[in-house]
């Protein structure tokens, strides 16, 4: 298994699957730069043992093979999210989630667009980014929060905690112990931070806590998953966020993307909403998807030659 997680790791890999392919075979796939491949068939026998393996280290049940579980390990310096599932013939399949230490040097197609979210940054209200998994979103927020907490109180709540950050007050949700987002959120308003950086907004409760966090205040910053810009703001009427709190609250919302590039590197593009836009939204006007600068800047990056007609038309 440290086989497996070495050579993932020197590749950079956001994620290993381990899949059964029939009764005598495992597929143990990685994913690189948003991309699947195989790395190599196992037998089931020798998958069966990676798998107590892997689930011992993340303090999960082995003997449990159908129902979903979650867990979680560190490896070197690099932590693992565990997530394992037994399917109709009760083979488990097993998904980790490699999270690095390390702040990795972010690539943008055009960095004004960096630019432009930090000088659109507000001292106060609901600040959100989304995009797909592995998209940079949380190098994003923290590039973001390091410009800002020489002079300013910066608390964190992750789960887990991606990057080390020294001058962050970092906080980490553990449901086993019923420390969860929304309990960490008034644990961490005790402290009266400037900035409150809440990971992940994955449900009705954890978004309502972040609103009112923000309507007190403070800066809330957070992640949340949704296709675009526009639908960010409707996954969070989704999830049961009051419309007249959204429209005081909300100052920005963001959708990023990590698009290959022709040198085989990966560069961050964003769409962001600004405040009329996101009022059109509340209003149930008809927003596009995806804005005319959106465009703009993947028109320049072909034009350019820094990404492939072939990646534009993929999105």
């Amino acid at each position: 298994m440290n086989e497996i997680l070495n050579e993932a790791i020197a590749q950079q890999a956001n994620d290993i699957y381990i899949l059964p392919i029939n009764e005598a075979k495992y597929v143990i796939k990685f994913h690189v730069d948003g991309k699947p491949y195989v790395f190599k068939d196992i037998s089931e026998e020798d998958a069966q043992l990676m798998i107590s393996a892997i689930k011992y280290r993340a303090k999960m049940n082995i003997s449990e093979r159908r129902r979903p579980q979650l867990g979680r390990f560190q490896f070197d310096d690099t932590w693992i999210r565990v997530s394992t599932v037994g399917d109709f013939l009760n083979r488990e399949t097993v998904v980790l989630r490699m999270i690095y230490q390390q702040q990795q040097k972010q690539q943008w197609l055009d960095f004004q667009q960096f630019q432009q979210i930090e000088s659109s940054l507000p001292n106060s209200g609901l600040f959100v980014i989304s995009g797909p998994t592995g998209s940079g979103k949380t190098t994003t927020l923290y590039r973001l929060l390091d410009k800002i907490s020489d002079n300013k109180l910066v608390l964190t709540i992750e789960d887990p905690v991606e990057i080390q950050q020294p001058k962050f007050i970092q906080l980490q949700v553990n449901e086993n112990a019923g420390i969860d987002y929304d309990e960490l959120i008034k644990v961490a308003l005790r402290h009266r931070p400037e900035v409150l950086l809440v990971g992940e907004i994955r449900d009705g409760t954890t978004a309502r806590a972040a609103v009112q966090a923000a309507l007190s205040g403070h800066l809330v910053l957070s992640t949340v998953h949704a296709m675009s810009a526009r639908d960010v703001i409707l996954r969070l009427r989704d999830l049961g966020v009051d419309k007249n709190k959204l429209a005081v609250a909300l100052s920005g919302v963001v959708y990023q993307r990590l698009l290959p590039t022709r040198d085989n590197q990966q560069a961050a593009i964003i769409d962001m909403l600004q405040a009329t836009d996101i009022k059109r939204v509340l209003d149930g006007e008809q927003v596009p998807k995806f804005s005319k600068n959106w465009q703009e800047v993947l028109h320049h990056a072909i034009k350019i030659n820094k990404i492939s007609k072939e990646t534009y038309q993929a999105l």
